[in-house]
């Protein structure tokens, strides 16, 4: 999908918008403060900055937010979903990010963002047994040159048309702190 010049970016307006668009001047000037210690290591810079602010430009840094905010605006552009109802599932970790309904079908759409105009992705173990359980109706679709002009590429039954190599990942030790006595 080509974009006009003024909208080229505009995914990038809505994302920065979506996470910073109630900061005030001072806020504003503190994330540029952050932004500019965190990438450019530039020292003797004092950001006076609010938890949540921090946790919001992390997710800034995050590809696969950006990409599912680009489908969110963009997904009626893909032919397969075309005049589909979009229903967000992000939030309930079923292994899909979306179902979009067209006519009387169901699909579940997996999003994933990649910068460039190539590049590789992963899909977790729930991702991957939805994509083998739901066959033709699970749908990868990458956002691809997320850095530039951002464009769709979209793969049906991913676990029958691409190859995935299993990887084991063992996680850190994780530490939790348990309350000794009961409240009430």
């Amino acid at each position: 999908m080509r974009k006009s010049g003024g909208d080229a970016y505009i995914h990038r307006k809505i994302l920065i918008d979506s996470l910073f668009g109630d900061a005030d001047v001072k806020e504003y000037t503190n994330i540029i403060k952050l932004y500019l210690k965190e990438n450019y290591r530039i020292k003797g810079i004092f950001a006076e900055i609010k938890p949540i602010v921090i946790s919001r430009f992390k997710k800034l840094q995050e590809t696969g937010l950006e990409a599912e905010l680009y489908f969110m605006k963009n997904y009626n552009s893909i032919d397969i979903f075309k005049n589909g109802l979009l229903d967000d599932a992000r939030l309930f970790g079923d292994g899909y990010d979306f179902q979009i309904n067209v006519n009387k079908k169901s699909y579940l759409a997996e999003v994933k963002g990649i910068r460039e105009r190539k590049g590789r992705f992963r899909l977790t173990e729930n991702e991957y047994n939805k994509a083998l359980e739901y066959k033709n109706d699970y749908i990868i679709t990458l956002v691809m040159n997320l850095n530039n002009l951002p464009a769709f590429l979209t793969i049906e039954n991913p676990t029958k048309n691409l190859r995935f190599k299993k990887r084991i990942i063992k996680s850190k030790e994780t530490k939790e702190y348990h309350l000794v006595d009961e409240l009430c």
